[in-house]
């Protein structure tokens, strides 16, 4: 047991960051709609990302040390997944969609009135696969952020045997990470209507993922 902890507490997130550092400085990155980012930032304007599970390995190196927070769960995985990220230079909110909904509010709100950005897996974390739970959208909506759709690709890479089909890019792979058009959400929109806008979403995150796989050969 002591073993086990002192992997999880100091190795393992080590070697996580190292694999993740490594690999990611082997992979040419190109990128779209960033400028749109650049302008918020400029605007001091607060930013949900929002992209897909199983696509996310690009974003973890790609979007170091630029003021996120992402939410993580209390679990011994989450944890390590927190001390990986925490490395990167990303601010950590514990709490779980599932389990702890309303803690994972709580930090996410916080952060973000620290002066944060927030970048949440819509399908996290365990699924349905490329659908939009409106949580980022009830968020987006509290805070008055801007929601910003975002999308990755890679080839070659090896897809792991996981609900979110987890792409890994394999070492000197191109890759594509693509920013969306930004949503604002208006203050007095319902229940109803953010509902649909997760639809509509859901609907654009799944045609930027077909239109960068297609750029990237696959």
């Amino acid at each position: 047991m002591i073993v086990k902890h002192f992997l999880y507490k100091s190795i393992y997130p080590k070697m996580g960051y190292l694999f993740i550092k490594v690999l990611s400085s082997t992979i040419r990155i190109q990128t779209y709609g960033e400028e749109r980012i650049n302008d918020l930032r400029k605007m001091n304007q607060r930013i949900v990302f929002i992209f897909w599970h199983g696509r996310q390995f690009l974003l973890v190196q790609h979007q170091a040390n630029k003021g996120i927070c992402i939410m993580s769960s209390t679990s011994r995985d989450g944890r390590l997944q927190a001390k990986i990220l925490s490395q990167f230079n990303y601010k950590i909110a514990f709490g779980s969609s599932g389990k702890s909904p309303v803690r994972a509010l709580v930090g996410a709100i916080q952060k973000m009135r620290e002066g944060f950005d927030l970048a949440m897996t819509v399908d996290g974390p365990r699924g349905p696969i490329y659908k939009v739970k409106p949580g980022a959208l009830f968020l987006a909506k509290k805070m008055g952020t801007v929601i910003v759709p975002v999308v990755t690709t890679a080839y070659p890479f090896i897809q792991l045997k996981s609900w979110d089909k987890y792409i890994l890019p394999l070492p000197f792979a191109k890759g594509i990470v693509c920013f969306g058009e930004p949503l604002m959400l208006s203050e007095d929109m319902s229940e109803k209507t953010i509902q649909k806008e997760s639809e509509n979403l859901e609907g654009k995150l799944n045609a930027m993922m077909e239109d960068v796989d297609k750029q990237i050969g696959l």
